[in-house]
């Protein structure tokens, strides 16, 4: 009898354990379609998710090369990718602009249109692309003389990459203007690992030089485009075009040039400044690379956001809600970002550089980049949201800082100190200024 008791008991046990695993399961669902019921929240989750395994990708990717490179090609390989990012910013005006357009033939039912617009811009741009990486190619050697390298594979691996480099852009914007995010998230993710699996694989196993890393950098951004390319055509064949002209974009890029431009100064002259005047800190680039992991993790929010604001220069109320909510997730994931940083920067250098007993300096010096980058990446969602709305005025502001940047550099450099913060500095105010002019509606 006590047996059957005790079976008894446990059974209600059971049961009652068992219901309350279903009202939570049932509470998280309710969760879970809550949050998913937002377009925001699921397209940047989508995004996010992709972003993620590319962080962890990029991160595995810098522990192996960091190991495997001496400092001075690990050095190197940093100005490089730093070039390549201040080349590469500007253009990422197209995808700002065919983002923007694509929008907005989307939301007048003209798909076919964005078809049209694409091959334009595709042909433009790639051809631009095979251009200047023909004139790279060729003339490697006065490009590697002038840079004071010792060989000149880089120049011409970079002169191969050129092409990509100017093409994915175009793709990416598409996708992003087309709200595909579940495509532009799988060929981010397939470019991370074939970066990851052959630039890692190269300088691992065939020669542990810069050029090597960077053949893998550039193979894995042929295979993104590829897979943005087929998802493209697949979505866009048999779109009917419209009879009515396409939109010019050339206006909108002229501006939103000198504008993305003087951002990727700000975001990523630090490196190339600090090799140009302090060569002799190698260190540097370990901190710049950690503290770039600040900007990036918010970079889903922003690219959701982008075309659920994108106007004809009067945004409505609701673009507005869709604004403040992604700068306020970015603030927590750059403040998270930030503190992690400074608490745990020794840890950090160790897990992704192999670093067992990081120096005062660099720990110090991973803490202060990641402060700056949080101001960047804060600016960044600022930025966007006025190129979405057409407000080019105001966004002018980080044109001029960027300008005060160099200059005050170039007059003040003593050390890498100063350098990382004066970049701060303007970040900072650029970020303040934008924010002041939200409230003008002329702008």
């Amino acid at each position: 009898m006590v047996f059957f008791t005790e079976n008894k008991n446990l059974t209600a046990f059971d049961c009652n354990a068992g219901y309350v695993v279903r009202l939570l399961m049932k509470k998280i669902r309710q969760i879970m379609n809550r949050l998913f019921s937002d377009e925001l929240l699921r397209h940047a989750s989508i995004l996010f998710a992709g972003m993620m395994v590319v962080h962890v990708c990029n991160m595995v990717f810098q522990m192996t090369v960091s190991r495997a490179l001496p400092k001075e090609e690990y050095a190197l390989l940093a100005a490089f990718l730093a070039v390549m990012a201040i080349i590469q910013r500007p253009v990422t005006t197209l995808t700002t602009g065919v983002s923007h357009y694509a929008s907005l033939l989307q939301q007048d039912g003209r798909r076919g249109d964005v078809a049209c617009l694409l091959r334009k811009w595709l042909l433009l741009c790639g051809g631009t692309g095979l251009l200047l990486g023909g004139l790279a190619v060729v003339f490697n050697a006065p490009v590697a003389g002038f840079l004071h390298l010792e060989r000149s594979a880089p120049v011409v691996i970079g002169g191969l990459i050129l092409p990509a480099l100017f093409s994915l852009p175009v793709l990416g914007g598409a996708g992003q203007g087309l709200q595909l995010f579940g495509w532009c998230s799988a060929s981010t993710i397939l470019g991370a690992l074939v970066r990851l699996g052959l630039g890692a694989g190269f300088v691992w196993f065939v020669v542990p030089a810069c050029g090597w890393a960077m053949m893998g950098h550039g193979l894995g951004m042929y295979a993104s485009a590829g897979l943005l390319l087929l998802g493209l055509f697949l979505v866009l064949h048999g779109s009917v075009k419209s009879t009515e002209k396409l939109p010019s974009m050339r206006f909108y890029l002229l501006q939103s040039f000198f504008i993305q431009a003087a951002y990727a100064v700000l975001m990523t002259a630090d490196v190339v400044l600090v090799k140009h005047y302090i060569p002799a800190d190698d260190e540097f680039a370990y901190a710049a690379t950690l503290g770039r992991m600040v900007v990036f993790l918010p970079g889903a929010i922003v690219a959701a956001m982008f075309p659920k604001v994108a106007s004809r220069g009067v945004g409505s109320e609701e673009q507005r809600r869709v604004f403040i909510k992604s700068l306020s997730l970015t603030g927590f994931f750059v403040a998270a970002s930030v503190f992690g940083c400074f608490l745990f920067s020794g840890l950090l250098a160790h897990i992704l550089f192999g670093m067992h007993n990081a120096s005062a300096y660099l720990k110090k010096m991973i803490g202060l980049m990641a402060l700056v980058m949080g101001f960047n990446a804060l600016l960044y969602v600022l930025l966007q949201y006025f190129l979405a709305q057409r407000r080019f005025k105001p966004a002018l502001a980080v044109v001029f800082l960027s300008v005060i940047y160099l200059i005050a550099v170039r007059m003040t450099h003593g050390s890498s100190w100063v350098i990382a913060g004066i970049s701060g500095i303007c970040n900072f105010i650029s970020f303040v200024c934008l924010f002041v002019c939200l409230e003008r509606k002329n702008g």
